[in-house]
């Protein structure tokens, strides 16, 4: 196993950094801080960043292929503006179900967006997972679910992976043509192959599933036999979200969070929060991008 130790790239403090993607437009790093009603940007060849405050709390941030962004509200799916002053609905999210909020979400290879939910209030599966057409058209992957996490889509397009964070297994589903649908295959690995559970992940240009361990401190790589190949160590217990960018996207980024996190580990990891940076041996898949 190749051990990696990962770094402070952005002292940002975020109370809950999530939804980071690598944008080849212009390769910037975007995340937001869902807590905080924020969406960052970061420019990793000048090392600066942007930071705009938002009207409610956004899981995840897309740049569009037309301009402007995609955005995950609570109970919303919207298209922004480039300076995140008017937004346009897009589609309601289960808004049925008021203990849910839209969590993580990938682009998928057809330019759509595939999104699932997050109960806020217990562990009870009432969530689901969703795929948003870059019509706008709404179509419900499957249900079940009370922490959507770890979506992503192999190099070829032809695997999706999930997870639900409440339970730890790493699902795979096989990808039928245009995303006209999805059956479920044999898993990538169960809960406990390595500590922590299962939260946002990146994958490579070699197929590796690269999954943040919330509360394990660490990120790993598995590799489609479901064998744990990398490990990177965390200066923070709580790893959130993943990204492979830079000039040869073999920078992994790694977002974190400082919310439900003891004073005690506080104070043991007093980086909690920072966007987090090591380079590796794999390169990450170009981005997809998003017609929506």
């Amino acid at each position: 196993m190749r051990l990696h130790q990962a770094n402070t790239a952005f002292d940002c403090n975020n109370l809950l950094g999530e939804g980071c993607n690598w944008n080849a437009l212009d390769n910037t790093l975007w995340w937001t801080d869902i807590e905080a009603k924020s969406v960052f940007r970061w420019d990793d060849h000048r090392k600066v960043a942007a930071v705009r405050q938002l009207p409610d709390r956004a899981a995840f941030v897309f740049p569009r292929l037309r301009g402007g962004f995609v955005l995950g509200f609570p109970k919303l799916v919207v298209i922004s503006d480039p300076t995140f002053t008017n937004f346009t609905r897009v589609a309601e999210i289960e808004p049925h179900l008021s203990q849910t909020r839209v969590n993580d979400a990938v682009i998928d290879p057809y330019g759509g967006v595939v999104v699932g939910t997050y109960n806020q209030e217990s562990r009870d599966p009432v969530g689901g997972v969703y795929r948003i057409a870059p019509s706008g058209e709404v179509v419900t992957l499957f249900s079940g679910v009370a922490a959507a996490n770890g979506l992503e889509f192999s190099p070829d397009g032809e695997i999706m992976y999930f997870t639900d964070t409440a339970e730890g297994t790493i699902r795979r589903f096989a990808v039928a043509l245009h995303l006209s649908g999805i059956t479920e295959i044999e898993p990538l690995a169960g809960p406990n192959i390595v500590p922590g559970s299962p939260d946002g992940a990146t994958v490579d240009n070699e197929g590796g599933y690269w999954s943040a361990r919330l509360r394990g401190g660490c990120v790993v790589r598995i590799d489609g036999d479901g064998h744990v190949t990398d490990r990177v160590d965390m200066p923070a217990m709580a790893p959130t979200c993943l990204a492979l960018g830079g000039q040869d996207l073999k920078t992994l980024f790694i977002t974190s969070r400082r919310v439900r996190q003891s004073s005690d580990e506080l104070l043991r990891f007093p980086e909690s929060g920072n966007l987090f940076r090591v380079e590796v041996d794999h390169a990450g898949r170009p981005p997809f991008g998003c017609r929506i």
